[in-house]
């Protein structure tokens, strides 16, 4: 069993409704999952975790201001080789994607086990579950 932290905000709900999926597809695998905003980031807990996960929507064709802190506050955090992946929400571009997996990749070296995923804006959590399916299972036989 992993220990799994999702680091995320939210604007609108679409990304809060995405990591409700991903808790839910995560721990039915029998994985332990802690999704946190922010300002609830513990490095401790991050560093601990042996897979994270990071995401947002789009503002603005650029990653949500509120997330910018908590990139650089885990910087500091050894994530070299750590499993992860990016996740992103969006209305109509999705730039916060490239960004998150960016961050990971080349700046926490971490090992990225699933292509990071762009769900488009909706109000229904079934459809957002439906989109999130594929990239939890790569998560899932990755851990």
């Amino acid at each position: 069993m992993a220990n799994i932290m999702i680091v995320y905000d939210s604007l609108r709900g679409n990304t809060q409704r995405v990591v409700n999926a991903l808790e839910e597809l995560l721990a039915a695998g029998g994985h332990t999952v802690k999704a946190v905003k922010p300002k609830a980031v513990d490095t401790a807990e991050v560093e601990a975790a042996d897979c994270l996960l990071i995401g947002g929507p789009t503002y603005h064709k650029s990653l949500i201001k509120t997330l910018e802190p908590v990139l650089f506050q885990l910087e500091k955090v050894d994530l070299k080789g750590k499993k992860g992946a990016a996740f992103a929400s969006f209305g109509w571009s999705g730039e916060s994607l490239g960004i998150i997996e960016d961050t990971m990749k080349n700046l926490y070296e971490m090992d990225l086990v699933a292509p990071g995923i762009k769900v488009k804006q909706t109000p229904v959590a079934a459809k957002a579950k439906k989109a999130v399916e594929p990239f939890a299972a790569k998560i899932l036989e990755a851990l």
